[in-house]
């Protein structure tokens, strides 16, 4: 999985457009609680597309990918946006480099059917959101387009309502809502 986002890292922001935009941000702030003096972890922050939406909304964010490709990607975009509350990290999506309780809320934009263990992935979120705080996902509905596995090295073709309500559930999470994006 990593090779394809480092082989697709420059191309990545147009790529996307054929599945979500702008709009993902404000879904995301909102079910994250989100306020000014907010600490935020995006976890998959990718070409920092999310970070740079939810930047100017909070004190500050920590974004975290696996593929430094796409990490130089998401670093020459914050500059050219002007962007300096977001703190780029290489990390392993299931062992995140933060501190337990240390972020107001933790995000990930299409990223959780990438996740080998998407329990495992939410408990991690989980473990460095205080309490009380907000873990939100957006994600892909389940389809049966398998090309996505090859093409876009997708490990689930998307999630149904009760995947979803199980992962939350694994990963100890209190409350949980969903809401699908895209076709159902």
């Amino acid at each position: 999985m990593r090779e394809h986002f480092e082989r697709v890292a420059s191309e990545w922001d147009s790529m996307r457009l054929a599945w979500y935009d702008e709009r993902v941000i404000d879904e995301l702030a909102e079910r994250a609680r989100l306020g000014r003096s907010s600490t935020v972890l995006d976890v998959g922050t990718g070409t920092g597309f999310v970070a740079a939406g939810l930047a100017p909304r909070v004190a500050r964010i920590v974004a975290v990918d696996h593929a430094p490709a796409i990490l130089d990607v998401a670093r020459a975009n914050l500059h050219e946006l002007g962007i300096a509350n977001v703190d780029l990290r290489e990390a392993d999506l299931a062992s995140l480099p933060l501190p337990t309780d240390s972020v107001d809320a933790a995000v990930a934009n299409m990223v959780l059917h990438h996740a080998e263990h998407p329990a495992a992935m939410l408990a991690e979120m989980t473990r460095v959101t205080r309490p009380g705080g907000w873990v939100a996902v957006t994600d892909e509905v389940e389809h049966p387009y398998e090309w996505m596995h090859t093409e876009h090295a997708d490990v689930w073709l998307g999630f149904r309502k009760d995947q979803v309500a199980g992962f939350f559930g694994a990963a100890r999470l209190q409350h949980h809502g969903y809401v699908p994006l895209g076709m159902q």
